[in-house]
């Protein structure tokens, strides 16, 4: 979600609209990756307290575990542990979206708990396999405080824009799905991270067209990867065209 005011901020759980296909390559109704940042911010005070989202992230988040798409994302990890192996040092989740939406939307909550939760086991896969801690760091300007101290009480820091940006670096994994193109383009202006999940290059061009992308750096991001489709669960866009990007070798 975003701080449209702010030039460095993370963006809303849905910031694509939906529109028919284009150009004869995605059926009707698929979301569509837009490239502004909205000009207003509004922070809402929580309605539920820390143990309520703890019950929500509880129950959400095992049924995501129970589903079929946790279990392909480990195998998916799995077999691709040996092109970052221990080289991750930092998680970075950034755009998550609230946990306590102002009007209550159910879909968004739900959307925010399962990304958490999707982040999070990718933490834990990257971590059994280092010798080393992976932190984990939250970047979302419309947090309420419940949000904050929620994840807080998980062990982990949220920090405020740009810090989120600036701590990207090639032993990081960022995490930003349904990100607006101006956060992608802060994310990745500095470094390519090891490990980036959200929306690939090759999407950006399926729905806008080649022409209309001057973007160097995240056509750079797409060469230096290994990438596979974020797995989805059927009728859950959740993670629609969320790919995740393994860098397989440095950067220029």
């Amino acid at each position: 979600m975003l701080l449209a005011a702010e030039e460095h901020s993370s963006e809303p759980q849905e910031a694509w609209v939906k529109v028919h296909g284009r150009r004869g390559r995605r059926s009707r109704n698929k979301p569509v990756p837009i490239g502004s940042i909205p000009s207003k911010l509004v922070v809402s005070p929580p309605s539920l307290s820390l143990e309520q989202v703890k019950q929500d992230h509880d129950r959400l988040a095992g049924q995501w575990k129970s589903s079929p798409s946790y279990g392909q994302l480990q195998e998916l990890l799995s077999s691709h542990t040996a092109i970052i192996s221990g080289s991750v040092t930092k998680a970075i989740c950034l755009g998550l979206g609230t946990f306590d939406p102002p009007d209550g939307a159910w879909e968004q909550k739900r959307k925010a708990h399962i990304q958490l939760a999707a982040f999070l086991a990718i933490v834990e896969h990257l971590q059994s396999n280092a010798n080393h801690q992976v932190r984990c760091f939250f970047q979302e300007p419309i947090l309420n405080s419940v949000d904050k101290a929620f994840i807080e009480s998980l062990g982990h820091k949220v920090v405020e824009s740009p810090i989120g940006f600036q701590l990207v670096d090639p032993a990081a994994l960022v995490f930003g799905v349904h990100l607006y193109r101006d956060i992608y383009s802060q994310v990745i202006a500095t470094h390519i991270p090891a490990m980036f999940v959200g929306t690939s290059y090759g999407t950006w061009e399926d729905f806008h067209g080649a022409e209309n992308l001057d973007w160097a750096r995240m056509k750079e991001l797409d060469q230096l990867c290994v990438k596979a489709k974020f797995p989805e669960n059927q009728a859950d866009t959740t993670f629609s065209s969320t790919i995740i990007h393994w860098r397989q070798r440095d950067e220029s």
